[in-house]
């Protein structure tokens, strides 16, 4: 599962292997002569002195419409001394695949994951100062934002120390040039969807208006809501009364009102000594698994309903302070969860996010009624949780470093930089997480993804190898080894590695599996006792074909012909020691479901399916996987996954290899009830018609059995991290998509049991209209006013539409209810938006909305002719 960097394209017509720009000699012709040693001076001046951009010539040629996807890097000393050819070489990140080749007197090389090295060649000239050289080659896949580009480039030799050059110390890469043409902006000829400007803004946010919130505008919206005439006024004479078994409860709550009501908060008052009236009762009733009753009258406010429902009445009640202050409106709440599983899925391998995010991010799921987080804690790039009996995973597994061996650290990928850094969760953290999830009715569900997906793993129990082996405990030292060493199989992975498969036919990988979850079991027992553990499973690039050991186990077990179903018989096993420890096991979809054909694994199991892609012909998926028994639970990437672009702009970070955007509408678009009444369009952009559909070019779509419907759990949205390097782009990514999320997960609207599908629209945009004026008139606000763990939530505020009207500048944006602001001076001063501004003699205009905590947007221009 996860992001699709390099392997798969968007349309079937794309060619995954056109690469070579101009073909020159073969790379290895090229190091018959040695380079000189560099020094370390020479490599400082290099880091200070080198000026480097990175553009995107093109991803298709437009005159032939041919798939030509060229990249330049530019190289110019800007200091006074000339850049000697001597065996140095920059190590830089770029997520798409190269072939190796020479160019303009460098050879360029992939390396791995996304770690690429331009070294010069012999006999090639110096750069001298003010000089430039441009380096260009070919990548297998479109780049339309600067997300696919790595900061952090560095520098090195054989016997110096790597520096990071200083061009390229940005988060954000601000040395990847401006995409300005269609041949830049589109990911091929064939790509219809319109890029995002402040016109097409203002045409898409026209039909959703600003309008009036009703009385009870609660996210998620409630099932059944009941208005009474009359108004309860809280104040300090009220109460809150509670038992003993409930104080928790009341204690929480009296929290909560004292941040929003301050003076007027409510006393807290035992049960025993409690008035008769201007009470607020906790009554502990059972009225179904998480569902609650609020009723608020004159005189008293009832919440009911079991833990969970207590907890989600609170909420309930804190939304409509946020709306009302203490002045509510008389009302019946009669509310309850359209599914049991409304999850979030959170990669923290890829990128580390400081435990106070998570922290954060678990409120906010919180208030927004959802109650699982899937940590997905290892990776290729890291492992981040330290298993007390399994050191390594973390001395060495969260470890990165510039060491070519891999015998130190693992090399730093993803923009790291070479310096040394070890970034996990100790076991304390992950206790803290535990409690502050378990405190908000949150189950934390932990991820390790294998046998794919596993590099860091296995070359952490490799180190553990050679550290025991050297020490004389050889036993001891095979007992955890994931890695079958006279395996010859040559095999990359979507994401570039070639090493990230664990060996499923060695008895050591289950060893090492049992034993993990042993050790997660007892870091969970005293908070939040293990139920779930999720394995992965996804994404296995043709490994073990050529392991001794997988071809003695074939030959020896008569239910496996070839390697093609190790798969299966890695998740039987693991199966078998989950059930053993009486976990339910979680996985990726592909773990039980290979090229249309369901597999069958005995056990208490559930397949998480995100691979929805209409044109890959894997949009049935899920059905067929409840069809065949497994419960399901829903991520359909092309509406779940957050990592995805939030707009079609080279502004917004984020690969579209999914879908070219994802924003807001679109998550409250989604329908978990019937999934074919998401098929909209292809990758391209191409409206997806009814032809399509029965001529099977979405291949196979069963249709769910009856009282099947029951085995889909849930919805989960998911972010993986490639891209989002920083505890702030997270949130950005994460923000208000989530309340979307949240609300598909918990509410069923009317709008998805239309089955005419324009009358459906007409009635999902009505309820959008509603939902948007929720975001921007309440919802952004509550995230604007919360500063626990740090700042304020730094959620995408959303572009400005704008045009020209009649000489005036008129303006709208996503969510009604958000602040404009424009600049008729190029930015030096901003004026509040409020009316359609006259404009006469200005060029341009710029424009950008604005939280209440003068936190602001994306700039936009328009140019006045």
């Amino acid at each position: 599962m996860k992001i699709k960097p390099v392997l798969f394209s968007i349309l079937s017509v794309f060619s995954i292997n056109t690469y070579a720009v101009n073909p020159t000699q073969p790379i290895s012709e090229s190091f018959n002569i040695p380079l000189p040693a560099s020094s370390q001076s020479i490599i400082n001046y290099i880091a200070h002195n080198l000026s480097i951009s990175f553009s995107v010539r093109k991803n298709f040629d437009i005159k032939t419409n041919k798939e030509e996807k060229v990249v330049d890097i530019t190289l110019k000393n800007i200091g006074d001394s000339t850049i000697p050819i001597s065996d140095w070489s920059i190590y830089f990140g770029l997520r798409r695949d190269i072939k190796n080749n020479i160019t303009n007197g460098f050879s360029i090389e992939q390396q791995l994951g996304d770690i690429k090295t331009l070294t010069p060649i012999p006999n090639s000239s110096p750069i001298h100062p003010g000089e430039s050289r441009v380096i260009t080659f070919n990548v297998n896949y479109f780049i339309v934002s600067d997300s696919a580009v790595l900061p952090n480039w560095y520098v090195t030799s054989k016997d110096t120390h790597p520096v990071v050059i200083d061009s390229t110390k940005f988060d954000d890469p601000v040395f990847v040039k401006a995409f300005k043409s269609s041949n830049q902006l589109k990911r091929s000829s064939q790509d219809i969807v319109p890029i995002a400007t402040p016109y097409s803004r203002f045409e898409q946010y026209k039909a959703t208006t600003k309008q009036q919130l009703n009385n009870f505008a609660i996210t998620p919206t409630p099932k059944l809501i009941t208005p009474i005439q009359g108004q309860a006024i809280i104040d300090n004479s009220w109460s809150i009364v509670y038992t003993e078994k409930n104080k928790p409860k009341a204690l929480a709550l009296h929290k909560a009102l004292l941040h929003e009501l301050k003076n007027n908060t409510p006393k807290l008052t035992a049960a025993s000594t409690a008035p008769d009236t201007k009470i607020i009762r906790l009554i502990d009733h059972d009225i179904g698994n998480e569902a609650y009753s609020l009723n608020i009258s004159k005189n008293h406010i009832d919440l009911l309903g079991n833990d969970a429902g207590l907890f989600y009445a609170q909420i309930s009640l804190l939304s409509l302070i946020q709306q009302h202050g203490s002045d509510l409106p008389n009302v019946i709440i009669n509310d309850e969860p359209r599914k049991p599983y409304r999850g979030f899925l959170l990669d923290v391998a890829r990128n580390f996010y400081k435990k106070e995010t998570i922290l954060r991010l678990l409120d906010q799921m919180a208030a927004y009624k959802m109650n699982t987080l899937h940590l997905h804690l290892s990776d290729d790039e890291s492992w981040r949780l330290e298993i007390p009996s399994i050191p390594e995973l973390t001395e060495f597994g969260a470890t990165q470093c510039h060491d070519e061996s891999e015998t130190a650290c693992l090399m730093p990928v993803l923009g790291a930089g070479p310096n040394k850094k070890t970034q996990y969760y100790s076991v304390e953290d992950y206790k803290n997480i535990l409690k502050y999830a378990n405190d908000r009715n949150i189950t934390v569900i932990p991820e390790f993804d294998m046998p794919g997906h596993a590099r860091a793993a296995i070359l952490a129990m490799e180190s553990r190898y050679r550290k025991l082996k050297s020490q004389g405990k050889i036993k001891e030292a095979e007992q955890f080894r994931l890695f079958d060493q006279l395996d010859t199989t040559q095999y990359k992975s979507v994401q570039l590695y070639s090493n990230n498969a664990i060996n499923v036919c060695m008895d050591s990988s289950y060893n090492f599996v049992d034993n993990l979850i042993t050790q997660i079991q007892k870091i969970h027992s005293t908070i939040q006792p293990l139920k779930i553990i999720h394995l992965g499973g996804d994404e296995i690039a043709g490994a073990w074909i050529n392991s001794p050991a997988c071809k003695k186990l074939i030959a020896i077990n008569k239910n496996i012909n070839s390697t093609e179903q190790l798969g299966e018989y890695f998740f039987n096993k693991v199966n078998k020691i989950s059930s053993q420890h009486k976990l339910e096991l979680h996985a990726y979809g592909d773990a039980f479901d290979h090229k249309n054909h369901t597999i069958r694994i005995k056990g208490n199991l559930v397949a998480q399916v995100w691979n929805s892609i209409w044109e890959w012909q894997s949009g049935g998926r899920a059905n067929r996987l409840v069809n065949a028994g497994y419960d399901v639970i829903l991520s359909n990437a092309p509406y779940l996954y957050l990592d995805q672009p939030q707009e079609a702009s080279p502004q917004e970070r984020g690969n579209p290899w999914a879908t070219r955007f994802i924003n807001t509408e679109k998550v409250f678009s989604f329908t978990p009830a019937d999934i074919y009444k998401n098929i909209d369009m292809f990758q391209s952009g191409k409206k997806i018609t009814d032809y399509d559909i029965s001529n099977g070019i979405l291949g196979s779509l069963p249709t769910l059995k009856p009282s099947a419907e029951k085995h889909i759990l849930g919805i989960e949205a998911a972010v993986f991290g490639e891209t989002i390097r920083t505890d702030d782009q997270l949130e950005y990514m994460i923000y208000p998509r989530l309340i979307a999320v949240a609300e598909r997960a918990w509410h069923k609207a009317g709008w998805e049991n239309i089955d005419n599908s324009a009358k459906r629209n007409k009635a999902k945009h009505l309820a959008w209209e509603e939902f948007a004026n929720r975001l921007g008139q309440k919802e952004l606000k509550q995230m604007d006013n919360y500063h626990i763990h740090g700042e304020s939530i730094q959620y995408r505020l959303p572009m400005v539409g704008a045009k020209i009207l009649n000489n005036k500048l008129v303006a709208n944006t996503e969510y009604p209810g958000v602040g404009i602001q424009y600049s008729t001076d190029n930015g030096r001063n901003w004026l509040t938006y409020s009316n359609p501004v006259m404009i006469t003699t200005q060029k341009s205009v710029q424009l950008r909305t604005a939280s209440h905590q003068d936190r602001y947007g994306h700039i936009s221009t328009i140019n006045i002719y």
